[in-house]
């Protein structure tokens, strides 16, 4: 069986005999609004840039020996790992290595994610304990990182408005992941970013104001703070050494004017139209 999936930059294909695989990928790309079309059997893949979704079982029967644009799925693999690298190739296109991965976050009673490869956005989770928030960000480093685990930066945007968490998180993110040279991490003024309400089109995926918030971390600088420093940084913030000013706040005179341009900044972020770069460089460019 053959399935065609539409993709932004290169066509997705299923490519399998596993009705099993077909119907549980399918469940996730539904969740995630990918949608595909279903080819005649004896339809051939077409000869351009193409990503083939396919099993172990499969490239074995069809006695493929080129393997380059093939993403295999094997049974003895965690399936939420392979999904998540087929996410990675719909969203940014398919790459054995990906170069960077950006976290932000929004702590609080509940912790808003945002994740970017390579500059554009990735996914995005609301979650209730920090744990699982450390998991999820784990589970992401070690997918992506799995065939190249040296060169990928790593990136971690945190907000600082409620403190002690903003400092339990950047504790553990150095505990978990001690020793990584690739890694840096900032912390961020939180101002006015829970105020923003923003609704997404019909039919896309609601994404909840945890997350926003944490979308809109990501457009803003920080001060870096590093495993020997963060404990002293932190200090400083507490006892009102460092001032806003040293944070790089995005702000503006004009309000209304602003909250539109966000907005419709944040709705081509989510949709992968700009990268995160572009979207800070824009957002920078309409500051008065």
């Amino acid at each position: 069986m053959i399935y065609i999936i539409n993709l932004r930059n290169q066509p997705l294909y299923i490519l399998t005999e596993d009705l099993n695989f077909f119907y549980i990928l399918k469940n996730e790309l539904d969740k995630h609004n990918i949608k595909f079309q279903i080819l005649n059997l004896d339809a051939k893949i077409p000869k351009i840039s193409s990503i083939i979704l396919t099993t172990s079982e499969d490239i074995e029967k069809l006695q493929v020996r080129n393997h380059k644009n093939y993403l295999v799925y094997s049974k003895n693999h965690d399936f939420k790992n392979y999904l998540l690298r087929v996410i990675a190739a719909f969203r940014i296109g398919y790459k054995k290595n990906y170069s960077k991965l950006t976290f932000s976050i929004d702590p609080g009673k509940k912790l808003g994610l945002m994740i970017f490869l390579d500059d554009f956005y990735l996914e995005s989770y609301c979650c209730f304990e920090k744990i699982d928030l450390l998991k999820i960000i784990n589970k992401y480093i070690e997918t992506l990182q799995e065939d190249n685990p040296t060169l990928m930066d790593i990136n971690f945007k945190i907000g600082r408005g409620v403190l002690t968490i903003a400092y339990d998180i950047v504790k553990e993110i150095y505990r978990f992941f001690h020793g990584k040279n690739n890694l840096k991490v900032y912390l961020i003024d939180e101002f006015g970013s829970s105020k923003i309400r923003f609704s997404r089109e019909k039919g896309s995926r609601k994404i909840s104001k945890d997350e926003i918030s944490a979308l809109i971390l990501a457009f803003r600088n920080g001060i870096t703070v590093d495993q020997n420093n963060y404990g002293y940084k932190f200090e400083q913030i507490r006892n009102k050494v460092l001032k806003t000013e040293d944070f790089n706040t995005l702000k503006t005179n004009n309000h209304e004017e602003y909250l539109l341009d966000l907005k419709e900044v944040i709705e081509k972020v989510l949709n992968g139209e700009i990268t995160l770069s572009n979207a800070i460089g824009m957002l920078s460019n309409n500051k008065t």
